[in-house]
């Protein structure tokens, strides 16, 4: 049996929810808080995929996020908006006090979105590592982000088993000693930290082996939880099907504080205009060089540029 980390939570959730999702395989809405979350991880992998030591500019991480911004499951365009500048903000204070924060703060990690298998005997455990350092103890820290708005309760983090279960994964992949796991709260920028005991590791173990006998068994009956309300497939549901209402899409999308939104709208406005006078320009060089050529398009190593049928000159990527 092959589980992740996120399978495993599932199923601890909610054994009817596993099912679908992982044995039916049935399709899953798309959502603000999943398309929010993949942005921001994806900036800050491409913050520390730096090929040299010296970090890039603020600005160019901005413009990471905005390359590799996920638009899928925002109800408009303005809610779409209002998480991208909770995204930035949240980012240029990572970048203020983990970048700029003084000599040594940053450093290129001992692995990057590590992607592992792991066989412990009675299943195959998956995952992904965000971020793996080198501690000042000749050690190593397993840093996971994460972009809930709220710290949850002391008891859920302390039984949580991600982080056991990574510092599993890294032991056994590099035979390494990991002095510590992290939690990093990227919009609250709380880190929440911990020592891995051998007996965690013990207790985390048996919890996947129990999971995993469970699944075996066939036994996926649904749990009524505080988070059915959002779950996708609540309409399929016998215990709760005509018995809630669904909630899936009514969390309240980050405020944007009114200044902010005028000087981005003024920011906004004349990088666009200064972007189309460039636009503008490009055109007058391409079309005097077809002219003076006597050619009707031309190619660069991106793109093709040509006249169309109207005589308007027009463009394409290749």
């Amino acid at each position: 049996m092959k589980l992740s980390y996120t399978e495993i939570s599932t199923y601890q959730t909610c054994p009817l929810q596993y099912r679908f999702k992982y044995v039916e395989a049935r399709p899953t809405e798309p959502s603000p808080s999943l398309s929010f979350g993949k942005s921001v991880h994806s900036a800050l992998e491409w913050l520390y995929s730096a090929p040299t030591p010296d970090a890039p500019m603020q600005e160019q991480l901005i413009d990471r996020l905005e390359t590799c911004w996920v638009s899928e499951g925002y109800a408009s365009s303005e809610e779409e908006t209002r998480y991208f500048y909770q995204a930035k903000a949240a980012l240029e204070h990572y970048y203020r006090r983990y970048v700029q924060g003084g000599p040594g703060v940053f450093k290129l990690p001992a692995a990057l979105e590590y992607k592992f298998r792991v066989d412990l005997g009675f299943c195959e455990l998956s995952g992904v590592i965000d971020r793996l350092d080198r501690d000042d103890c000749d050690g190593f820290e397993i840093i996971d982000y994460k972009t809930n708005r709220r710290l949850p309760p002391a008891r859920r983090l302390a039984g949580d088993l991600q982080l056991p279960l990574y510092h599993i994964a890294a032991e056994r992949i590099w035979d390494i000693p990991v002095n510590k796991v992290t939690f990093h709260y990227l919009l609250i920028d709380h880190r929440h930290s911990m020592n891995v005991t051998p007996q965690r590791v013990e207790e985390a173990l048996a919890e996947v082996e129990r999971v995993a006998g469970c699944i075996e068994r066939g036994e996926l009956d649904p749990q009524q939880n505080n988070l059915c309300p959002w779950c996708d497939f609540l309409e399929d549901c016998p215990l709760m099907s005509g018995k809630v209402q669904s909630r899936r899409g009514s969390t309240a999308s980050p405020a944007l504080d009114i200044g902010q939104a005028v000087d981005e709208l003024v920011i906004t406005h004349d990088q666009v205009a200064h972007k189309l006078a460039r636009v503008e320009g490009l055109k007058s060089i391409v079309a005097a060089y077809m002219a003076d050529k006597g050619i009707d398009s031309v190619s660069g190593s991106r793109g093709l540029a040509s006249y169309d049928e109207d005589g308007h000159l027009s463009w394409r990527d290749i």
